[in-house]
């Protein structure tokens, strides 16, 4: 397995909290899936939540090196997976560019405290 990207991501979880705040459904619809939104709206620290995809999403387009290729927020999805926790669900064009420079599988890992979220990516040309 080869490493062919990394990218980490810091946010403060009051800043996607006040985000949503003042831009609603249209900063969330912009920024995550309907699944992404159910399941976060449906947590206990939703914030935190929104936060960490934030974070994640940041992170996987800085390890995928695509930052100007068309991709939107939405085509880079957060799931919870129930064996492997943390997944990260391509569509759209973020699925075409992984195809196009040969990444197989982005590995993540979330964190958050009650004032921050943080996202580690590694983008590999490998499925396992």
């Amino acid at each position: 397995m080869a490493i062919l990207g990394t990218g980490t991501e810091i946010v403060e979880c009051v800043r996607i909290g006040k985000m949503i705040e003042t831009h609603g459904e249209q900063f969330l619809e912009r920024v995550y899936t309907a699944d992404e939104i159910e399941y976060c709206i449906g947590a206990a620290n939703s914030t935190q939540n929104f936060a960490r995809r934030w974070a994640a999403k940041e992170a996987a387009m800085k390890a995928m090196r695509c930052r100007n290729q068309g991709v939107r927020w939405t085509d880079i999805e957060v799931a919870v997976h129930p064996r492997e926790g943390a997944v990260i669900l391509l569509s759209g064009m973020a699925a075409e560019w992984a195809d196009q420079v040969g990444i197989e599988k982005l590995h993540v890992s979330l964190g958050a405290c009650r004032t921050h979220a943080t996202a580690y990516v590694l983008a590999t040309d490998e499925l396992e």
